[in-house]
């Protein structure tokens, strides 16, 4: 009976497959990241209800209770915020001596600092806690949150010697619980997610996964983190078991639903614009909106591990998009020089006989038509050219958060060296060079880059300093430090900090090229402000 059950299960979905429309597919998730304005707006006031209770509160223990919830509604959303109100919540009840709002900030902050990518610190602090002293939600939430900073760890370790330590973790934690559920939580859709969790890691295609994440989905509302990750589990395991289609479907259910309750730490988009892109090129146009607004989640929550995922792939994805759009220029370029071919030749047929005059109006008319068209593809001109600047733009973001991680990840070897732990460290001691290999290569192909996208920038930039102070590059292809400031410059990035982080400099020293080359400008006040009129694309 139970395998007639399962087999049932598990072909539901295969007959509900052949109604999966993906032109229908890309519109419900097309129409769900038009809205997604609302569904922050609803997120924002109810921040607002909360912090406005905060300040109304008559009591500590009231003031511990909201900031609590002002935190996990921000776990999910800011880690910046969350980091700051668990903070909060510490200080109160350490002041207070509450001591079970002691410990649930400090599974707070645990929880927290896993998702920034601190898992040490994280693990640390969480060992410090002992959890048999817990009482039944506060040692489920322990043991769910130790579970999860070996998920984060797990993934981000993925390929390395330590996966199956962080695996096996994971699992551990995932059963313990799952032991502290009640009775009654066992029909609810956390547990049945929990369970899925536990059996996919050491069965990613047992019939039982996909039971529980489907009675997940089922008992929970779309607009919460439990549908939105029991959807994405079920995307996991019809890609598991090659059900491409299915795999596609509940992606798309999955960033709906992540969209609803506004969780910024997602990761169904970045995947599903991956998956696209690998299946057809003539989803390039759309893969790149989908990995950009992934991109921009990943970067207003200020999650690292996601922002170095989706670094892999944008660049990839941003090129072939841009390569589509280069083709359609010069599809629409050749049409057009055929359109006007044609409409001089008909002018001239209409000038020369006087026995046309009834059709030079519709001649008029055609032009006026095709002149609308010309208004419409430079519109379009632009609008690429745009896209341009801000794909370079996100491209060098991307690239100086992965040296600077290569950077700390050496520091890191360093201090490992200082402690004499040579044996477990002979290989990365090799990977010195890494970040010092990776910056001068960001070097190099900004430098091409910037100068294929403006070939004139330093004739320009040239025509605003003074004779004496005229700028020569040491090569065709190589900008010296001071242009490459002004680069930075013209595609928008203003911030010397920002500059500073790009370049591998100090503030100060970004501070002293610029006023170095503003002494030089033939009009110093206006100097800043004329850079970003150089160069310009229509």
């Amino acid at each position: 009976m139970r395998k007639i059950v399962v087999m049932i299960l598990l072909l539901v979905p295969l007959f509900a497959s052949a109604k999966v429309d993906e032109q229908q597919l890309f519109e419900r998730l097309d129409k769900a990241i038009a809205n997604k304005e609302y569904y922050q707006r609803q997120k924002t006031n109810k921040l607002k209800r909360l912090k406005r209770s905060l300040s109304d509160a008559a009591s500590n223990q009231e003031r511990l209770e909201l900031l609590d919830s002002i935190y996990q509604v921000y776990s999910t959303y800011r880690y910046d915020s969350a980091t700051a109100y668990v903070e909060r919540g510490m200080s109160l009840a350490e002041q207070t001596h509450n001591e079970t709002y002691i410990i649930k900030n400090k599974i707070n902050r645990a929880a927290v600092l896993s998702v920034g990518g601190f898992y040490s610190q994280s693990e640390e602090l969480l060992k410090s806690i002992a959890p048999q002293t817990l009482d039944q939600p506060m040692r489920k939430y322990y043991y769910l949150t130790m579970a999860w900073l070996y998920n984060y760890w797990l993934t981000f370790s993925a390929k390395s010697e330590f996966a199956s330590e962080y695996s096996n973790l994971k699992k551990k934690y995932l059963w313990l619980a799952m032991q502290t559920f009640t009775p009654a939580e066992r029909q609810t859709a956390d547990f049945f997610y929990l369970k899925a969790e536990h059996i996919y890691l050491d069965h990613p295609t047992h019939p039982a996964v996909l039971a529980c994440f489907m009675k997940a989905v089922k008992l929970s509302p779309a607009n919460t983190r439990t549908h939105a990750s029991s959807a994405y589990g079920l995307a996991r395991y019809y890609l598991d078991v090659e059900r491409y289609d299915l795999y596609e479907s509940y992606l798309v259910e999955a960033t709906v639903s992540d969209i609803m309750c506004q969780l910024k730490e997602t990761l169904a988009l970045q995947k599903l614009a991956t998956f696209i892109y690998n299946k057809d090129k003539k989803y390039s146009k759309r893969a790149a909106k989908y990995i950009t607004e992934s991109m921009e989640d990943a970067q207003f929550f200020n999650n690292r591990l996601r922002m170095l995922e989706i670094s892999s792939i944008l660049p990839v994805i941003a090129s072939a998009n841009q390569q589509s759009a280069e083709r359609s220029r010069t599809r629409s370029q050749i049409a057009l020089a055929i359109i006007c071919v044609i409409l001089c030749i008909v002018l001239a047929q209409a000038v020369i006989s006087t026995r046309r005059k009834n059709k030079l109006k519709l001649i008029r008319k055609e032009i006026t038509s095709q002149n609308l068209k010309l208004e419409e593809l430079n519109q379009r001109l632009m609008e690429t050219n745009k896209r341009r600047e801000t794909y370079m733009r996100l491209f060098m973001d991307i690239s100086a958060v992965y040296i600077r991680k290569l950077d700390d990840y050496r520091k890191f070897i360093s201090r490992k060296v200082k402690a004499k732990q040579f044996d477990d460290l002979l290989k990365a001691i090799n990977n010195s060079k890494l970040a010092e290999s990776d910056a001068s290569t960001f070097y190099t192909r900004f430098d091409k880059a910037f100068l294929e996208l403006y070939p004139d920038f330093v004739k320009e930039l040239n025509k605003l300093l003074l004779p004496e102070a005229q700028m020569v590059l040491p090569s065709a292809d190589t900008l010296t430090t001071e242009v490459r400031i002004f680069a930075l410059m013209r595609l928008g990035v203003t911030d010397s900090q920002e500059i500073a982080t790009l370049l591998f400099y100090s503030v100060q020293t970004i501070y002293n090229y610029k006023s170095s080359m503003r002494a030089k400008a033939i009009n110093r006040d206006t100097f800043e402000a004329d850079i970003n009129r150089l160069c310009h694309i229509i």
